[in-house]
């Protein structure tokens, strides 16, 4: 014992006092650091344990020092800029006519996982539980906020306040009038309006009046029903959600196409509840008569493509409708299509290739004058392929790939482009294009009404770590990228992002309750001084919002000048996928008296029914203000 008071005497810098109640004081206090020092030994092993959990997607991630590593606050003097204080008095940068900018965070009353345009102009979002109060700040600050199960957030605080998904049910829906503005007026929140958990569903609008939402979600972390084979309808003058015909099987994660004689097709997901059994058979229903039940495809079966085979070919698969009528998609790197002939019987015909010879390796850098190292992770890039990658259909029959993850830990996000012409849907031709500028795994990509490709938010290592703040726009013509400005929060993995009819883009979720708006350059010209200002836009001016296929429309517009008229689905995203995202350039001729003429492609298996986003570009490449047309 006196060893030891000396040696404890010694460390503190004094000499050891002969009084016992000291010593003894000594002795009490120096244990108590010793066992403070284990503690907080063990609550740092603790929290590197919970953020390789949370990695893996097992359980929350904790720490105040992580979650500032991970989030951005854009008050904070570290943040790269500060944005405006409202919206609404949004100061043009200098260079928007070359970066775009970027707005205001904005509240938003849920965390946007699903975002879905519809066509009285309004926007659903919907994914975790709403905003029933919060705290009344500057719009820029992170806040306090009580959500309708009864429990205190942060507004950005991010996914360390929660237990694996137990806010993440899409129970609530918020439906925002952006007509209105972006305050509270503009918003609707119904607060569990069926009994439905909607989070990792799918969402198609069907006409004018009706939006289709289909498979659910069980939370494994709540109470709450099963509901991963439910489907419902919002049915939007009436504003009311009710429940519709039950899928056969559990479609957690799912992927549907619209065929040209007005089927819905549903493939892929799986069933959440261990041991996780996957949805290997496709199934049908028509939607002239939602009254009869789903049907199996029987000879679209396949565990390759949909099922075990070991990539997560299952999880929301790229498919598309081609101008045979036949299905296609991606599932991981096998590419297929389902006859539609033959019931749609289902063959695989290629795969998008892989990267080889991967790399896995830690080096570490040794200064023997000092005891600090530094350590550098090598790995490779990998093909863009996989459930993180996004694809869009940009042309008749041609589908676009960016980005996504390889399997295997010797693989990085990839930046990778890849080009898929379908006009022969049984023998499709696989082209590699020019990288994006930056590796995105759960990377947004949007369709501008230009034909160009806005893509924001992702990561280059894992949804928490190394986010991409950068948002690109890449031209499929020259594939060619150009660099954009730089959003204030992460939107990576639980992110939507929507093209709205004013030209600009929606980009919200991301574990937080807030959402931004970015202005492409094509909004901004410079004038005579020099100075940034907004560009002058093409109107259409008179237009009616119902189309017959093969139909030739006559429409008055602002202006002669037009170059292009182009037409893109109306945007529904969910965990950087979206539902059949296409594009099309119209033909189109010039009449008399600033009238247009336009026409519709007759094959319904080229454009199927449904609602579309229709833009008139000028010569300057400045689009108008869309304007919402159903299609049948």
């Amino acid at each position: 014992m006196k060893n030891i008071i000396k040696r404890i005497s010694n460390f503190y810098g004094f000499k050891v006092p002969k009084t016992k109640i000291i010593k003894k004081l000594i002795l009490i206090f120096s244990l108590f650091i010793l066992v403070v020092i284990f503690l907080n030994s063990l609550f740092g092993l603790y929290h590197k344990k919970e953020s390789i959990l949370r990695n893996l997607g097992l359980t929350a991630y904790h720490g105040h020092e992580d979650f500032e590593r991970y989030l951005v606050n854009p008050l904070k003097k570290s943040s790269r800029q500060v944005p405006p204080d409202k919206i609404e008095d949004l100061k043009i940068n200098s260079d928007a006519h070359l970066k775009g900018q970027w707005s205001a965070p904005i509240d938003w009353n849920v965390t946007a996982i699903h975002s879905v345009l519809l066509p009285d102009y309004s926007v659903m979002t919907f994914g975790t539980v709403g905003i029933h109060k919060k705290e009344n700040k500057d719009v820029r600050e992170n806040k306090k906020i009580i959500v309708t199960d009864g429990r205190e957030l942060d507004r950005d605080g991010g996914s360390y306040q929660w237990r694996g998904h137990d806010v993440n049910s899409g129970v609530d829906f918020d439906i925002w009038d952006f007509k209105k503005g972006y305050g509270d007026q503009a918003h609707q929140l119904f607060k569990k309006p069926v009994t439905m958990d909607a989070f990792c569903s799918v969402v198609r609008v069907l006409d004018l009046d009706r939006v289709f939402i289909l498979g659910g979600n069980k939370n494994l972390e709540t109470d709450q029903p099963d509901t991963q084979n439910y489907t419902m309808i919002y049915n939007i003058k009436d504003k009311k959600f009710e429940l519709s015909k039950n899928l056969n099987l559990k479609r957690w994660y799912g992927s549907i196409v619209r065929t040209g004689d007005n089927k819905l097709v549903m493939m892929g997901g799986e069933d959440v509840i261990p041991p996780e059994k996957r949805s290997t058979i496709p199934e049908i229903i028509d939607l002239d008569n939602l009254d009869q039940d789903w049907k199996l495809l029987l000879k679209a079966e396949s565990n390759d493509l949909f099922g075990e085979a070991g990539n997560e070919e299952w999880s929301y698969p790229k498919a598309f409708l081609t101008s045979d009528g036949n299905i296609v998609g991606i599932s991981y790197n096998k590419i297929w299509v389902m006859d539609k002939t033959d019931n749609y019987r289902i063959y695989k015909t290629g795969e998008i290739p892989l990267v080889k010879g991967g790399i896995s390796r830690t080096l570490e850098h040794v200064n023997p004058n000092s005891e600090h190292k530094k350590h550098l992770k090598l790995l490779t890039i990998g093909s863009a392929v996989g459930t993180q990658s996004s694809a869009i259909m940009i042309d008749k029959d041609k589908v676009i790939i960016f980005g996504g993850k390889q399997t295997g830990k010797e693989y990085s996000p990839s930046n990778k482009v890849f080009l898929i012409d379908f006009s022969n849907s049984f023998k499709p031709k696989i082209r590699e294009l020019n990288n994006m500028l930056y590796p995105r795994a759960d990377g947004n990509v949007t369709i501008l009404p230009t034909g160009k490709i806005f893509i924001n938010g992702g990561q280059a290592y894992n949804d928490l770590e190394f986010s991409n703040f950068i948002a690109e726009i890449y031209n499929p013509n020259n594939e060619i990228s150009v660099e954009m400005s730089n959003a204030y929060f992460r939107r990576n993995y639980h992110a939507t992002s929507l093209l709205l009819p004013d030209g600009t883009i929606f980009t919200a979720g991301g574990d937080v309750w807030n959402a931004e708006i970015f202005y492409p350059p094509y909004l901004f010209t410079k004038d005579w001084n020099d100075k940034t200002v907004l560009a002058k836009r093409p109107q259409i001016l008179d237009i009616d919002s119902s189309f017959k296929r093969g139909d030739k429309k006559n429409i008055r517009i602002s202006e002669e000048n037009i170059s292009k008229v182009t037409l893109i689905s109306s945007g529904s995203t969910t965990h950087a996928q979206g539902s059949e995202s296409t594009y099309r350039s119209l033909n189109f001729s010039k009449l008399d008296n600033n009238f247009i003429q336009i026409e519709i492609p007759k094959n319904p298996d080229e454009i199927q029914n449904g609602t579309y986003l229709l833009f008139v570009i000028n010569s300057n490449g400045v689009p108008s203000y869309g304007k919402i047309v159903f299609i049948n």
